[in-house]
């Protein structure tokens, strides 16, 4: 056994980045094509088509590693998350660029990985959350309406992995609790309420969960003190592909890529996804019992939908001769320019009033009196 240290990989990030990633959060299965061709042909990895997409765009699934447990990621089941199918990529050229490390030695030895980087390659080519038709694929697990869905389901049937990852992004909202301004930078979930639980699905959360934890414990080491790892919503709908899979008895663990001040693009959150990913292989592979302590995973804390991208604070409001102070809070809204192939993005208001329980990435103090009233849907350049 080795001695694993998370930080000294954490400084190594930079050596095996996959370079040829543009810094845009747009990341298209042309994108996708392009750079697999630099891990064809290479005997650790085994690519193949899975099947296609609405639009018959190639669904693609890469292989590597001989061990007996399986583990299965996949990302981009919505289009406009990009996020995690750049991680998978950085982890791919983590193992080619340091094959012959003992930890990916350990990695292969212990597991068989399966990867499937861009389930919804329709949307990502219009930056959107749904398919071609329309479907939300993480709504879409009883009816199997799309066929994106079904090769996911086929392809999870014919493995039969022991745990399965689902890679997502989540919206610059949340906060990690309510006491200061916190971003959450990552937040993880096992899905399923314990309450709805039975035996079997029990222990699939029970894994799961004991996984998150331990996962929680080595990430806060490298972090930046500006943000932290929350726990994401577990509200239950019977139709996304994590509560149903778990209660198929599935271990299922959703990351969600955070956000970071100043980071639109999530170049600096992309490389605390990659190495969230390194530390769950990494415990899975060597830490025994790693379920033991699953019920300190109730002490993550919770994400707080208290964030806001920009507020205005002590904006005076004249009315009737009586002037009042009040905060405008903004949220940045993302509009897909297809023509230009560029995300715009514009401030709206979001939140007129008492605000003092938000925090928000930018806060300005503007002392000037506004002689009219403010509206929600109101842009920023319009008003202040």
């Amino acid at each position: 056994m080795f001695f694993f240290d998370i930080k000294s990989i954490a400084k190594d990030y930079d050596s095996f980045k996959e370079k040829n990633i543009n810094k845009s959060k747009i990341f298209k299965n042309s994108d996708l094509i392009e750079i697999l061709k630099k891990y064809r042909n290479k005997k650790i990895f085994s690519i193949e088509t899975a099947g296609y997409s609405v639009k018959y765009r190639k669904i693609f699934k890469i292989k590597c590693g001989y061990g007996k447990i399986k583990i299965f990621f996949w990302s981009q089941m919505h289009g406009d998350e990009t996020t995690g199918t750049k991680s998978i990529i950085d982890i791919l050229n983590f193992f080619l660029e340091k094959k012959n490390n003992k930890l990916i030695k350990l990695f292969f030895d212990n597991f068989t990985i399966f990867f499937i980087p861009m389930l919804n390659p329709d949307g990502s080519e219009y930056f959107q959350r749904r398919n071609a038709m329309n479907i939300d694929l993480n709504r879409d697990s009883i009816k199997l309406i799309s066929p994106e869905i079904n090769i996911l389901f086929k392809e999870i049937k014919k493995e039969n992995p022991n745990i399965l990852f689902n890679l997502h992004d989540q919206k610059r909202i949340y906060n990690v609790d309510n006491k200061k301004f916190n971003p959450a930078i990552i937040s993880f979930l096992s899905p399923l309420s314990l309450s709805i639980c039975k035996n079997k699905i029990y222990n699939s959360k029970i894994k799961s969960m004991g996984i998150i934890y331990e996962i929680t414990k080595e990430i806060k080491k490298i972090i930046p003190s500006i943000c932290s790892v929350g726990r994401y919503s577990n509200k239950y709908y019977p139709n996304a592909t994590g509560d149903f899979l778990q209660k198929k008895g599935y271990s299922y663990i959703l990351i969600e890529a955070g956000n970071y001040p100043k980071d639109t693009n999530k170049n600096f959150v992309r490389k605390y996804h990659t190495l969230s990913i390194i530390i769950s292989l990494y415990l899975i592979s060597c830490k025994n019992n790693i379920e033991k302590n699953y019920k300190l995973y109730s002490y993550i804390r919770k994400n707080k939908k208290i964030l806001l991208d920009k507020i205005y604070r002590n904006v005076k409001i004249k009315t009737n001769g009586t002037i009042s102070s009040l905060e405008i809070g903004f949220k940045n809204f993302e509009k897909f320019n297809y023509k230009k192939k560029i995300i715009e993005y514009e401030l709206k208001i979001v939140d007129i009033g008492d605000l003092s329980n938000f925090f928000s990435y930018e806060e300005i103090i503007k002392e000037k009196i506004l002689n009219f009233f403010p509206k929600i849907g109101d842009i920023e350049s319009d008003i202040i």
